[in-house]
């Protein structure tokens, strides 16, 4: 069974939001069918650890704007992990990213289709 649309409009968002913050290779799975307690992953890179810091940050804001409660963001050199309920955010750095491979242990859960609005000039 595919996760429930509010799982998959807040991943949406939280995506846009790293996009919003030229977060890059940006990808949403749907691990619904394969995690009791999740629905979805957004998976991004960032540059470097301050780049990862302010996209989790924007990411808890976009969850407390929605009046949603805005769960928490676990914090590493590397690797900053947004708990959002039915949503998991992990923000990379590239290296953690390619360490962790995600992308690849989860390789069984489909990609949701994803296509970014325009960043705001």
């Amino acid at each position: 069974m595919p996760a429930r649309p509010q799982a998959l409009e807040l991943a949406q968002e939280l995506a846009q939001t790293a996009y919003d913050k030229k977060g890059d290779q940006i990808s949403i799975l749907d691990v619904s069918d394969l995690h009791s307690l999740i629905e979805c992953f957004v998976l991004v890179t960032a540059r470097n650890a301050r780049h990862a810091q302010v996209i989790g940050e924007d990411a808890l804001a976009e969850v407390k704007s929605r009046a949603q409660q805005p769960w928490h963001l676990e914090r590493s050199d590397d690797w900053i992990c947004g708990d959002f309920g039915d949503v998991v955010l992990h923000v990379f750095s590239e290296n953690a990213r390619s360490y962790y491979d995600l992308d690849h242990l989860w390789a069984d859960a489909p990609k949701v289709e994803w296509e970014p609005s325009q960043a705001p000039a």
